[in-house]
C-alpha cells in the first residue's frame, strides 16, 4: 500500500491537533467542514497497515512476566508486599543468599537461623501466587581461589564444588518443598566481574577473571557441570540459572579490562550447555536530562544494537547460536537510574526532578515491552522500595508509588493473560507491539522520539483507549477510521479481534 508522504501526513496532523484543540482529545466528532478538510490526507493515511497476529492464542497457562527485587522484606502485611501483589507481579527475586555466612567453617554445620527472615518471605508471597527466583552468591573464602586477593569474592575451588553442591542440595530440599515452593536458583550475581574491581567480601559473583581469554566463563562451566547432577538429583523440577550477568558492553577495547563480554561463551566452551536451563542478564540505563529514548541514547555502548534490553538478549543469542544452544534469557534486573555521585549527574539528581520519574516510567513501558518482543521471558524491576539505588524504587521512601509504579500496575493489567503477537505499522516514527488474548488485542504505542504523530485505527475493531497512567483517551472519529496521537509517552489501544 502507499503510505502518505511526509508532507501530507505532517498536514493530517497539524489539522487533527486544531480539531484536538491543541493536543487535547475532543469529545465530539469533527465538524463537516474539518472532516472534508481531512479527507485527502485521510484517504493516504491507511491504518493498522501489517499486523502479525496468528490464528489462534494460547492464553493457559499463563504467567505474569514482571517482577520485582525489594531491599526491605516482603512479609505479610508490609507495604512493600502489598505493593508488589497490586503490581499483579508474577516473579520476585529474593535473597540473596550467602554461604560464606550460612557455612563460614569448612565442613561445619549450616546456619539455618541466617535464613528465618527469608523464610518468612517465602511463604508470604507463595500466598500471592507469586513465584521466587532465589539468588545464592557469597562464597566462604576456604572454598574459593582469594589469593591474591585476601577476599571471598571470587572462583570456587574445583576441589570444592562438591562441597558447593552439597550445600545448594541442602537448600532445594529445605526450600523445595510446598511450604516455600522454590525451584530457581540462580548461581551468583553479576558473574562477569573480576575479583579485582570490586570491594573484598562483596556480593558480586566475581567469577571474573581478566586474564583469561574468555573471562573465566570456563570455569563457571566446569562449576556447573559438577554441581549441576546433584541439584537435579535433588529436585527433579530444579530451574538452574547462571548468575545474572551484567555484560556491560558488547565489545571491550579498553587495555587491561578483558573480555567480560565472553564469558557465557565460555560456560559453552566448557561444554556445560546441558547442565544449565535460564540466561539472565542486567540492563541499567542513566538518566540525561533530555527527552531520547531512555534504552537506546546515541552514547549507549548498545546503540548500534538497538539498546540494552534488546542489543543485550541479540548478543546472548548469537553466542548461544554458534554453539547450537538455545535458552531462555531473563531480564532479572533493569530499571532507569538517576546517579547521585558524579557529574554530570548529580547536578540533576541531588534530588532527582519530576522529569526523571516520569522519563522512568516510559522507560519502564518501553523495556518490558521490547523485552516481551523480543522473547525475552521476564523483566524483574530493582526495587520495589525507594528511594532505592540510585533513585531506582518504584516506591518512594514513605512507600508512595511513582510514576514508573503506575506505568508497571497498568501494564501488567492491560497484558494479563495476552501473548505477544508481533509488530503493528501505524508509520514511520511509530513504535508499537500487539498482545492478544481470546477476546481482544491490545497495542502498545509510542511515538520513538519526541513528536506527534497521526494514527488510526478501524471503528468497528476499536473497544477503549488510555495513556500510560490509565486514563481513557477519547479518540475523534472519522469515517470508518478514529484517530489518535501518538507522543513520547506510550498509550494502550484495544481493539476486537
Amino acid at each position: 500500500m502507499n503510505r502518505p508522504t511526509p508532507a501530507r501526513r505532517a498536514g493530517l496532523l497539524a489539522l487533527l491537533l486544531i480539531a484536538l484543540g491543541v493536543g487535547c482529545f475532543a469529545p465530539a466528532a469533527p465538524p463537516a467542514a474539518l472532516a472534508r478538510a481531512l479527507a485527502p490526507a485521510l484517504a493516504a493515511a491507511t491504518p493498522l497497515h501489517r499486523v502479525y497476529v496468528p490464528v489462534f492464542t494460547r492464553n493457559s497457562p499463563w504467567k505474569a512476566p514482571f517482577g520485582v527485587q525489594a531491599e526491605r522484606p516482603l512479609t505479610l502485611g508490609s507495604p512493600i508486599l502489598t505493593r508488589t501483589a497490586e503490581l499483579g507481579a508474577g516473579w520476585a527475586r529474593m535473597g540473596p543468599i550467602s554461604w560464606r555466612l550460612m557455612q563460614p567453617t569448612e565442613g561445619g554445620p549450616i546456619n539455618w537461623d541466617v535464613l528465618a527472615q527469608l523464610e518468612t518471605e517465602l511463604r508470604a508471597v507463595r500466598q500471592f501466587g507469586i513465584t521466587p527466583e532465589v539468588v545464592i552468591y557469597d562464597s566462604p573464602a576456604w572454598a574459593t581461589i582469594n589469593k591474591p586477593f585476601a577476599t571471598s569474592c571470587g572462583a570456587i575451588r574445583p576441589e570444592k564444588y562438591g562441597a558447593y553442591a552439597a550445600f545448594i542440595s541442602a537448600l532445594i530440599e529445605r526450600y523445595g518443598t510446598p511450604e516455600f515452593n522454590v525451584h530457581h536458583w540462580e548461581l551468583g550475581n553479576e558473574i562477569d566481574i573480576d575479583p579485582r574491581l570490586v570491594q573484598p567480601n562483596n556480593g558480586f559473583g566475581c567469577w571474573g577473571n581478566i586474564n583469561d581469554r574468555f573471562y573465566g566463563g570456563r570455569s563457571y562451566g566446569a562449576m556447573l557441570k559438577a554441581v549441576a547432577p546433584v541439584l537435579r538429583a535433588a529436585d527433579p523440577a530444579v530451574q538452574i540459572w547462571i548468575g545474572g550477568l551484567l555484560l556491560d558492553e558488547p565489545y571491550t577495547t579498553a587495555a587491561g579490562k578483558g573480555r567480560p563480554e565472553l564469558f557465557l561463551q565460555g560456560i559453552l566452551e566448557a561444554g556445560a550447555a546441558p547442565y544449565f536451563d535460564v540466561v539472565p542478564y542486567h540492563a541499567y540505563t542513566p538518566y540525561l536530562n533530555q527527552t531520547v529514548d531512555p534504552d537506546n541514547a546515541p552514547a549507549s555502548p548498545w546503540y548500534s544494537r538497538g539498546g540494552r534490553v534488546r542489543g543485550k538478549a541479540a548478543f546472548l543469542r548469537e553466542i548461544m547460536a554458534a554453539y547450537g544452544v538455545s535458552k531462555p534469557l531473563f531480564l532479572n534486573e533493569t530499571a532507569l537510574m538517576c546517579p547521585t555521585d558524579n557529574l554530570p549527574y548529580k547536578a540533576y539528581c541531588s534530588p532527582p526532578a519530576d522529569a526523571f520519574f516520569q522519563m522512568q516510567a516510559v522507560y519502564l513501558v518501553r523495556s518490558f515491552t521490547r523485552a516481551l518482543a523480543n522473547d525475552v521471558q521476564g523483566v524483574i524491576w530493582y526495587t520495589i522500595n525507594g528511594p532505592g539505588w540510585f533513585n531506582t524504587g518504584l516506591l518512594d521512601a514513605q512507600d508512595t508509588p511513582t510514576q514508573a509504579f503506575r506505568a508497571f500496575k497498568v501494564l501488567s493489567e492491560l497484558l494479563q493473560t495476552a501473548e505477544y503477537t508481533g509488530t503493528v505499522d501505524y508509520g514511520q516514527g511509530v513504535e508499537a507491539y500487539a498482545f492478544a488474548r481470546y477476546d481482544r488485542r491490545v497495542h502498545v504505542v509510542w511515538a520513538i522520539d519526541d513528536q506527534t504523530l497521526a494514527i488510526s485505527v478501524p471503528q468497528s475493531r476499536f473497544i477503549a483507549a488510555v495513556d500510560r497512567d490509565g486514563n481513557a483517551l477519547t479518540p475523534i472519529a472519522f469515517g470508518d477510521n478514529y484517530l489518535f496521537l501518538a507522543r513520547f509517552e506510550p498509550i494502550y489501544i484495544t481493539l476486537k479481534p
